[in-house]
């Protein structure tokens, strides 16, 4: 099947219209590969601000506890009286909790 001249007319007339949407192409290409590149570098970053916990080996000696002893002459199942007294306004600021009803039940969709 031979090639006409009006075919050559019409190929030549959407040609721009082909490389426009090859140049689309290869812009989405790139921008995907951006967005994938801010992504990993804001992860880095994130992790590197992050504080990471001392895993706790399995062996060695325990960790220390504060306030678990009473000092040398006392039994360890005893406690000193301002211990005891420590530990009651903590309980009592634990018991008082106020929340707000309408925290987290809206969203912004607006961006």
């Amino acid at each position: 099947m031979p090639i006409r001249p009006i075919d050559l007319q019409v190929l030549f007339m959407q040609q721009s219209e082909v490389a426009r949407e090859q140049s689309i192409e290869k812009e989405g290409a790139k921008l995907a590969q951006t967005v994938q590149g801010a992504a990993a570098q804001k992860k880095l970053v994130e992790a590197k601000d992050e504080i990471t916990k001392a895993e706790q080996s399995k062996e060695g000696p325990a960790p220390v506890k504060e306030g678990s002893g009473g000092g040398a002459g006392a039994a360890p199942g005893q406690r000193k009286e301002g211990e005891a007294e420590k530990e009651k306004p903590s309980e009592e600021a634990e018991e008082e909790v106020v929340r707000d009803p309408n925290l987290g039940t809206r969203v912004d969709l607006s961006g």
